[in-house]
């Protein structure tokens, strides 16, 4: 059985958050006559994450019955990469079967140019010359997209915290980097909180920060995640919302809010 669409959504959301697409020369050397010779290319799709999420590395491998893990424990992360035939065999397939795309801005530019590259079977680096024409979605488009729901599980369980201040606020943030990238954050706004974003600066680093943090939209945050989406969460961030909602139920301001009825804190 292939993997479902709200599957693969949810995957497309998680690599423009923590992923990327590789490609660059790879370099060859003739053994005989002892010299480098043209490069070939070197292609593949890479997401790192903390150690922590090994049980979604391992769900998503188990899904697509493709990839390969290593564990980086120098830096405590693990990898999971895509080699070029994953990508042509499997991926690609599903992500063109269900109509889906990639939202952030360099991640369409690196999907491009891989498409780019596999539509005029080139096979050395020097062969590519290729500047990608990248359309950026209005917040307005992206809200329209059918998979956005489940793209933006993914894209949370990248980028996205549910969390609770000293004082006792609840908040939930999401960012992105690039102000190429801001209508993304403005269409997550209107899915969840159901209202136009107040106008967000660029901090030091150019990230634009979402927080959701009133009474109202901290319900409407329960909605989306706990009632309207077809892929949950998964993984770490499963773990740090069902304590979020835990933590909820239990104070005063937000106890009397609508909560599912089970859920998983394992």
């Amino acid at each position: 059985m292939k993997p479902n669409k709200d599957f693969m959504s949810m995957f497309v959301g998680l690599m423009d958050g923590d992923g990327y697409i590789e490609i660059g020369p790879q370099k060859q050397y003739n053994k005989l006559s002892k010299s480098n010779v043209k490069s070939t290319i070197r292609i593949r799709l890479v997401i790192r994450l903390h150690k922590r999420d090994e049980a979604l590395i391992n769900y998503i491998t188990e899904v697509l019955k493709t990839g390969s893990i290593s564990n980086l424990n120098s830096i405590n992360q693990i990898r999971l990469i895509f080699s070029k035939k994953d990508l042509v065999t499997v991926i690609i397939p599903l992500i063109k079967l269900y109509n889906l795309q990639f939202l952030n801005y360099n991640r369409k530019k690196q999907y491009n140019l891989l498409i780019h590259i596999l539509e005029n079977r080139f096979i050395h680096w020097k062969d590519v010359n290729f500047i990608p024409t990248i359309i950026n979605y209005t917040c307005n488009n992206i809200i329209k997209l059918d998979f956005f729901d489940n793209w933006l599980v993914g894209f949370t369980m990248a980028e996205g915290s549910f969390g609770i201040k000293t004082n006792g606020s609840a908040f939930f943030q999401i960012k992105q980097k690039g102000k190429e990238n801001y209508e993304i954050i403005k269409a997550i706004c209107l899915t969840i909180a159901k209202r136009e974003a107040k106008p967000i600066k660029a901090d030091s680093a150019d990230c634009y920060q979402l927080t959701l943090s009133s009474k109202t939209d901290i319900q409407k945050v329960i909605d989306f995640f706990s009632f309207s989406v077809n892929h949950s969460l998964f993984g770490y961030k499963l773990k740090q919302y069902n304590l979020w909602l835990a933590s909820l139920k239990i104070h005063n301001r937000y106890k009397n809010l609508n909560y599912p009825n089970n859920n998983n804190l394992n």
